[in-house]
């Protein structure tokens, strides 16, 4: 090819080096072809980054279902302000997610085992490789930079509440005076004995001025559709309550809570690279054994909220 481009003809060439003419003529006169197939909806880089995520949450106790990484694309794609022609509402379909795996062979898939509600039970090797765990996770950390979350809910409904009538009566009634409805409450606190500000949310589609009246100083309000927290309010809480403390102590952050992995976005663990925090999951079917916040401070503090 370099001599037909300093000037010998295709034939000449043929000639000199027993090549056929064809073939030449095609090798010369090729034109650049470009790969079959279109462009991934995501960059090498982009992949690379939600592989890592899906890694960390992996290694910390908590991996997510195909669906939830499903999700976890659309709420990436949507804080970009993509609106992708492929992926109907930013949210991948099967044969992506499919795709997605084969170019990541450092993951895998793998079916939990199923078991009854009256077996899961948390038996002692898992307890003792969680303190094994949290104990090399906590060496040379100081108590002020350990933080424990935890979320709770609190119904106003008195369906359960026992009532003085006369005797004989069956079937008594009562007149309601509240919503049946349900707040939730995120709480932090640090192994040192300091309390975060709550975080609470309201069941509702509209936030009221009044509910927000003479809270302690420095809590926040939120609400949703369930009453409980998602991907978004878990990551304002984040963002929020918990990078406020964390940017007040140097050094490595150990934050011990449960086991939620919806609710851990993208954008929750680059803050945790940013700041020097890392996360040590309770085991599944443990909150009313390890959960300190659990068994120390939601449960007096629901025995007397049933009081009224």
């Amino acid at each position: 090819m370099r001599d037909h481009e300093a000037g010998m003809s295709i034939r000449q060439a043929s000639f000199i080096y027993n090549v056929k003419w064809s073939t030449l003529a095609d090798a010369c006169n090729r034109k650049l072809i470009r790969p079959a197939g279109r462009a991934k909806e995501l960059s090498d880089t982009e992949e690379q980054a939600i592989t890592d995520h899906l890694m960390c949450q992996s290694d910390w106790g908590f991996p997510l279902t195909r669906e939830e990484v499903r999700m976890l694309v659309k709420d990436y794609l949507d804080r970009k302000n993509v609106v992708s022609n492929r992926f109907k509402d930013n949210a991948p379909g099967t044969k992506w997610m499919n795709g997605f795996l084969g170019r990541h062979p450092e993951l895998q898939q793998l079916v939990p085992k199923l078991i009854k509600a009256s077996r899961a039970q948390v038996d002692p090797a898992t307890v003792n490789k969680y303190f094994d765990n949290l104990e090399r996770t906590l060496e040379g950390v100081p108590a002020k930079n350990i933080l424990n979350f935890d979320e709770t809910n609190l119904s106003d409904d008195p369906a359960n509440k026992h009532v003085i009538v006369r005797r004989g009566e069956k079937y008594p009634v009562k007149v309601m005076t509240t919503s049946k409805t349900a707040i939730s409450f995120m709480f932090a606190g640090t192994a040192s004995g300091t309390l975060l500000p709550p975080y609470v949310v309201f069941k509702s589609k509209e936030m009221s001025e009044t509910w927000t009246a003479d809270g302690p100083p420095g809590t926040r309000y939120n609400r949703s559709a369930s009453g409980w927290f998602d991907m978004h309010i878990f990551e304002e809480w984040f963002s929020t309550i918990l990078l406020s403390w964390a940017k007040t102590v140097d050094g490595q952050k150990v934050v011990i809570g449960d086991n939620v992995s919806s609710h851990f976005s993208r954008r929750v663990f680059e803050l945790c690279a940013e700041n020097n925090i890392k996360f040590v999951c309770l085991p599944p079917n443990s909150t009313h054994l390890l959960q300190p916040l659990d068994v120390a401070f939601f449960s007096p503090l629901k025995s007397e909220w049933k009081k009224f």
